[in-house]
């Protein structure tokens, strides 16, 4: 059996990811996150739940994701590592002073990432066959916006972080790519919209009918549509897969955002 490690597993995309991956026969999943009793949730909504394993964590600590998957939950020795989700992430605005959140959100957003890329790697290295990771990036990666340096400048340098892993490690078999999500169904888009509404003195309703209508496709991206195109990059991972490969497909970034940037 073979292992995904999906960060930022407990809500939204991650959970979704979980979900669909989880129907894939002799695939196991490390759901990490900060909250156990969310990770369980998601875990028991999992097809084949009892041979998920949950891993709380603090991706923005080095050590605390080096020693989660060293642990004798994570269980690498016996289910090798095949592919990685670094998915884990918060969003909102930042302003310079008093309360930036400029730290936090560079610290999750883009340090946390680059942990559990690195972190990941050695177990990465003992399996065999395509091994794969794969980033949340945004849309916001390739337009800005005001009010949000810290999630733009975060979303951003995962990009030059995928371009530098993909030409590290492709030789070796291992991809490293980005998704760029554009509005997505989530808690953490709903948020944002409902701080937009505030802003205006809208509902929540009008706000979200007013973002939509800036889109091609008329409307939001569901986390459930994410995961069919993150499903589809970890296609034929491991050692003596049958299925469809997609094995040149590295150091790329998939923009899936209803068609709000088109490049």
């Amino acid at each position: 059996m073979n292992t995904v490690l999906i960060t930022g597993a407990g809500s939204g995309i991650g959970a979704a990811v979980a979900r669909q991956m989880s129907r894939q026969q002799g695939l196991r999943l490390i759901l990490m996150g900060r909250t156990v009793a969310t990770l369980n949730e998601v875990r028991n909504s999992c097809a084949q739940s009892e041979v998920h394993a949950v891993l709380p964590c603090d991706v923005g600590s080095a050590d605390e994701v080096v020693a989660a998957l060293a642990s004798a939950e994570a269980n690498l020795g016996a289910c090798p590592l095949v592919g990685v989700f670094a998915n884990a992430g918060i969003g909102g605005p930042n302003a310079f002073g008093p309360g930036d959140r400029w730290e936090e959100i560079l610290r999750i957003n883009l340090t946390g990432v680059y942990n559990t890329a690195m972190a990941a790697y050695p177990h990465l290295q003992q399996s065999n066959g395509t091994r794969h990771v794969v980033v949340t990036s945004s849309v916001l990666a390739r337009f800005g916006v005001p009010g949000q340096t810290a999630y733009v400048a975060s979303k951003t340098g995962l990009l030059g972080l995928v371009r530098s892993l993909a030409v590290a490690w492709s030789p070796e078999g291992i991809l490293v790519n980005a998704v760029c999500p554009g509005w997505v169904d989530t808690d953490m888009a709903r948020a944002s919209i409902q701080a937009l509404a505030d802003l205006e003195g809208i509902s929540f309703e009008a706000s979200k009918r007013k973002q939509e209508a800036l889109l091609p496709a008329g409307r939001m991206t569901s986390p459930e549509e994410m995961a069919t195109w993150i499903e589809f990059l970890f296609r034929g991972l491991g050692e003596g897969s049958n299925e469809a490969r997609v094995a040149t497909f590295t150091g790329q970034a998939l923009d899936v955002n209803s068609g709000s940037w088109m490049g």
